[in-house]
Order: C-alpha cells, then structure tokens, then sequence
C-alpha cells in the first residue's frame, strides 16, 4: 500500500501586511520499495480585512495544508504519485528478473 503525505514547502508573502499571496506544496509518496514526490504551487489572495484572516504568525501547516487540498484534487496527485511508484517496482522487477551475475564474497 503506498503511503501518501501532504507538506507545505514554502509561503510567500507581503511584507507590507504579511498576506500569503502563493503556496509551494507536494505530496510525498513511498510504499514497497518505490518514492515518488509532486510538487506544486497555489496563487492565493486575500485581506487582512477578510472575516477569518489568520494572521501570518498563526498559520500552522495544518491550516496551510486546508486551504490547498480545499482548492485541488489531492487524488489526482497521489494517482500520479501511485502509478510512477508502480513503474519503478516493474522496473526494478524485470532487472532483478534479468539478473545473471552477481558480486560479493561467501564469509
């Protein structure tokens, strides 16, 4: 079973008011021998004038991670990530199947 994980890389923001204008975020994936990573990035706008301003001191990845995945299909990337990860253990199956000789020592 591959494992999925949303992070948070990076915010950027307005110095002057501090509002995080973009999100760098990605999805790490491992599972029976295979990674895959997907990375991506959100513009997002906003005002400290707005009802349910968080300010930027505030924020927690968690929250971060609730605006991203409230705005994209987080199942698309981990399909993506899911179907890579299956082509490296093909991959690493048919050299392993393909394997005639091999190094090291009997003791």
């Amino acid at each position: 079973m591959d494992n999925h994980v949303w992070k948070i890389y990076d915010l950027e923001r307005v110095i002057a008011d501090n509002v995080v204008t973009k999100i760098t975020y990605g999805c790490e994936s491992k599972g029976n021998k295979a990674m895959a990573r997907t990375v991506g990035n959100i513009e997002i706008s906003g005002s400290v004038e707005d009802d349910n301003f968080i300010p930027y001191e505030n924020l927690t990845e968690e929250i971060v991670l609730g605006w991203v995945t409230s705005l994209i299909d987080t199942s698309i990337f981990e399909a993506e990530n899911s179907s890579t990860m299956e082509q490296q253990r093909s991959e690493r199956a048919a050299f392993l199947a393909a394997k005639t000789t091999e190094v090291g020592t009997p003791w």
